[in-house]
Order: C-alpha cells, then sequence, then structure tokens
C-alpha cells in the first residue's frame, strides 16, 4: 500500500472508531511520544475517548509534551474495551513491550501499526510502515498534512520533537528532505523549539553524567571489528542513584563524537538479569546485528535485549 492510499484509509478508520488505546514502546524516546501525544491529541479534538499506555513511564524531560501527564503504565489498562488499539514507533509487539498484556483485552478491537523501523514485521490489521520516513513522528507528521487537517502548536510541538531526536538534529542519516520540509511548517504552525531543544539538549542531571562518565571511561576499540565498545553494570546505576533511563542517549552520543571506529554498541545490565544493547553506525547495516539475537531497528540504529550478565574479566567483558 503507498502512502497516500494509507493515510486515507487510516483517516476513514480513525473517523470510524470512538475509543482508542495508543501505546508508546518501552524505554520511551521522543519519537514515540512525539507521535503518541500527537494522535492523541487530534483524536481527543475530535471528541474521541483516548487512553495512552507506555510500560516505562517517560522521563520528566519529556513534560512540556502536551498530555504527558496522562500516559499511563498500570497494566489494567488492557482490561478495558477499546475499539482500536494503536502501536507507534515499535517493530513488534514484543519490542513496545505489550505482547502479553494484549492477551488480557476484551475481544472486537482493530489493530493499527504505524512506524518506519526497518525490521517492523506488519503485525497488525492495519500497518502504515514507512521505512523512508526519519521518524514515525514524521509519519504521523505527513498523515496529518495529506488530509489537510489542523495541525496547532500542541501537535506541532509534539511532531517536531520527535523528528529532531530520531534526526540528531538533521545530523545523521534519518535527516531527508521531507522532513527538513515538514520541520519548517511545524515551527510556522507553533512548534515550542525551545522547550524541545531544553528537552533534547539540556536534560541531563548529576546522577546521570556521572554514570556517563562510567560508561565513556570503560570505552574500548576493537580495531578488527571496527567497533567502540562500553558497558554500564545494574550496580553502576545503582551507585549513582539514577535509574535505567539514564542511559538513554548515550549511544547516540559516542555514535556522534567517536571518529575511530564505524560501530558503537553500549551494553547495560537490567535489575532482571537481562542485558540491552544498542547499536549505532556510520554506514553498516546493524539492524541484522540486532535481528540476529532476537532485537530489531533501523540500518544504522538498532537495539536488543538478551538474558544474561556481563562478567568483567583480565580479557576485557563476557556475557554469562
Amino acid at each position: 500500500m503507498d502512502n497516500q492510499r494509507a493515510y486515507q484509509r487510516l483517516c476513514h478508520l480513525l473517523n470510524g472508531k470512538n475509543r482508542f488505546l495508543i501505546a508508546s514502546h518501552q524505554k520511551p524516546d521522543a519519537d514515540t511520544l512525539g507521535a503518541s501525544t500527537a494522535l492523541a491529541h487530534w483524536l481527543i479534538k475530535q471528541s474521541k475517548e483516548v487512553t495512552l499506555f507506555c510500560k516505562d513511564l517517560p522521563g520528566r524531560q519529556h513534560a512540556y509534551l502536551d498530555h504527558y501527564f496522562e500516559i499511563q503504565n498500570q497494566p489494567e489498562v488492557f482490561n478495558k474495551e477499546y475499539e482500536a488499539v494503536i502501536i507507534l514507533d515499535s517493530s513488534s509487539l514484543e519490542y513496545c513491550g505489550i505482547s502479553e498484556l494484549m492477551a488480557h483485552l476484551p475481544p472486537g478491537y482493530l489493530t493499527i501499526n504505524i512506524d518506519h523501523h526497518a525490521t517492523n514485521t506488519n503485525f497488525a490489521d492495519f500497518n502504515l510502515v514507512d521505512k523512508e520516513a526519519g521518524s514515525t513522528s514524521e509519519i504521523i507528521g505527513s498523515f496529518f498534512e495529506y488530509n489537510r487537517l489542523d495541525i496547532d502548536s500542541a501537535m506541532a510541538t509534539s511532531i517536531m520533537a520527535g523528528i529532531l531526536s530520531d534526526t540528531s538534529y538533521f545530523s545523521n542519516a534519518a535527516a531527508n528532505a521531507a522532513n527538513l520540509n515538514l520541520t519548517g511548517k511545524l515551527i510556522a504552525g507553533g512548534a515550542r523549539t525551545t522547550e524541545i531543544a531544553q528537552s533534547l539538549l539540556k536534560n541531563k542531571d548529576a546522577k546521570t553524567l556521572r554514570l556517563w562518565g562510567v560508561a565513556l571511561s570503560r570505552l574500548k576499540i576493537n580495531r578488527r571489528l571496527n567497533m567502540a565498545v562500553t558497558y554500564l553494570k545494574a550496580e553502576d546505576l545503582r551507585h549513582a542513584g539514577a535509574d535505567a533511563g539514564a542511559t538513554e542517549g548515550i549511544s547516540n552520543f559516542l555514535g556522534g563524537t567517536c571518529g575511530e571506529t564505524e560501530i558503537i554498541m553500549i551494553l547495560t545490565e537490567t535489575d532482571d538479569n537481562h542485558i540491552k544493547g544498542s547499536i549505532r553506525s556510520v554506514k553498516t547495516d546493524i539492524s541484522k546485528i540486532a535481528q540476529a539475537v532476537g532485537g530489531g531497528g533501523h540500518k544504522l540504529a538498532s537495539g536488543f535485549k538478551i538474558q544474561g550478565k556481563i562478567l568483567e574479566t583480565a580479557q576485557g567483558i563476557k556475557i554469562i
């Protein structure tokens, strides 16, 4: 299905439903939140009933987004009846973190999948997956624009936050003519650019910076693999007094500043005996690496989660 037909079909589906559940992916970033809050805002303006869900509540740096305080993480949300469940910025239900929760939903709902990840599995009843888009927020903005739907300041702010986050302020491969053109219209439409910049660029407290210092101090270069690798153990987060959200952005930072290698990878232990991996690349397709261990993402930005712990040895680290 081409994008224009998909935009038309999506508009028809949304207009025909009244009760919506919108799910952002776990460990949320500005793109999944921007897309979710922009779409929720428009639906609410159409007098629709909307519930926003995210398995992990977003960090306070995102509080400038309209509807931020309406996002819930209680599993009981999935006991209610909905006419449509919209999953945003997630290549699969597992990536979103709701695969098991979906089983608790009363029957009779339509699933809608809106995403830009190259590894998306087209898992929904209706799939709008644009792998050429720089962000899911860009897709939402293009949907509004194509259907000539009014984008107010709140929606413009949410969409622009997602675009700027996933393109790293137009400094990575996700930047393209379409999202640059759309951004100009969002600014004209009242996007609150100062608040976005404050959230995306000036959002690190002392605890987070100390934790980043630990990760940077452990950075090792593997010349054979042309890869820079670092890691954080669960005890590092506890010692710094930081939560898992404090690690958000380290891989993007290293990917944008470390010029010695083509690939960057950071491994982070969680308290439930898992390791989350975040990979960034200049030109190598790393989505295949992530897929090989059950993850996914984009060609130049992917992630995964595996069971295990990080063991430090004299020769380096290994997963046990």
